[in-house]
């Protein structure tokens, strides 16, 4: 239902839940909305994220898990600043009746926008610079990495996901949305069938998840996570994630993936290697040529159709002591923000003798 439609918006807007007044709703996501908020005694602004009234246990179940994770991944400051959450009861009429209602809640440092913007608009992509670009990048990779130190995983990797929090001059990207991140600690807290379709949204999916066959284990959400680092890198490029250039509808795939599990095929996900290979290539026209190269095996690795293939090591040689196999993706991406702002540093001194000359 979208924000225009639900009529719970409107029913919590101006309401105090805990100490805070909600004031308008800036997002609305699978199982609950996203307030902006006012601190009823210092009137500082956060984000409050509600979860709707309506849903299902399992909702809730995800919405309660998403507070404990966001409070143990605290220290890490590629994840968005986590406040607190509560619970809170509050009094609604409808049709002239009377309502008292539970509300459960998280609050969240307030964010200026989300990736996605940049990403959805056409002019806004193909103004932002490559190094600003690569940039916001890093702050996703490091904040996965992050989270992956301290054994959780995001399982729902998208720009939607990614916020931007501006401070001054400094825009930084925060990794939100943790009603899909699992614990890679505790054991699978679903069947072992429903792991083969994955979670999230799964236009932003890797390929073993559209054809039924994604796994419980915690390398599993690890390689999962990978893909979406990649699939926002191609984002970035082309305004679109990864498998909808390569896979297209994901609905189509996971239907053919349907017919063939009950004919007993599986399809080899290594035959998707060409396909790949060919999106990139393409992706890569619209980039600067000093950093194709390496944004080729960037994408290669982290986009890789076959799981345990995006979990190796790096191709790079003096990378091979990392400490994680995301160490070597940030170094790179500072190799290529460096060699993009010596490019642009030569393109002035040019441009400045040219104008001398004339």
């Amino acid at each position: 239902m979208s924000r225009a439609n639900n009529p719970w918006i409107d029913l919590l807007m101006a309401q105090g839940v805990g100490d805070y007044r909600l004031i308008s709703c800036v997002g609305t996501g699978g199982f609950g909305f996203v307030f902006g908020a006012e601190h009823t005694d210092s009137g500082a602004r956060f984000a409050v994220k509600v979860l709707d009234p309506q849903v299902g246990t399992e909702h809730v179940v995800d919405f309660e898990n998403e507070g404990v994770l966001l409070s143990l991944l605290t220290a890490c400051d590629g994840v968005i600043n986590y406040v607190e959450s509560g619970s809170d009861s509050v009094e609604l009429t409808a049709n002239g009746i009377n309502v008292s209602v539970p509300i459960r809640f998280h609050v969240l440092a307030l964010a200026s926008g989300s990736v996605n913007e940049l990403v959805e608009d056409p002019g806004a992509r193909a103004d932002m610079a490559w190094p600003a670009k690569l940039r916001l990048w890093r702050d996703v990779v490091l904040g996965i990495q992050q989270m992956h130190l301290r054994g959780v995983a995001h399982r729902d990797l998208k720009a939607e996901n990614c916020l931007l929090l501006v401070r001054g001059q400094t825009t930084a990207v925060k990794i939100a949305d943790f009603g899909r991140a699992k614990d890679l600690n505790t054991l699978p807290s679903r069947t072992l069938g429903s792991y083969v379709a994955g979670r999230g949204d799964l236009r932003f999916a890797p390929p073993e998840f559209l054809f039924l066959q994604g796994g419980s284990l915690a390398r599993d959400f690890i390689a999962a996570d990978h893909y979406g680092l990649g699939s926002i890198l191609a984002e970035l490029i082309s305004g679109h994630p990864m498998s909808a250039v390569v896979l297209g509808d994901p609905g189509g795939v996971i239907r053919q993936a349907q017919h063939d599990r009950a004919a007993g095929y599986q399809r080899n996900l290594a035959g998707l290697a060409v396909p790949y290979r060919t999106a990139i290539s393409d992706m890569l026209t619209l980039t600067p040529a000093s950093i194709r190269e390496d944004l080729s095996v960037l994408l290669s690795r982290l986009c890789h159709p076959v799981p345990e293939q995006r979990l190796e090591g790096s191709p790079y040689s003096r990378d091979r002591a990392a400490r994680d196999p995301l160490s070597w993706v940030i170094r790179r991406t500072d190799i290529m923000i460096r060699r993009l702002e010596r490019d642009a540093r030569s393109e002035r001194r040019r441009n400045q003798k040219a104008r001398i000359a004339a």
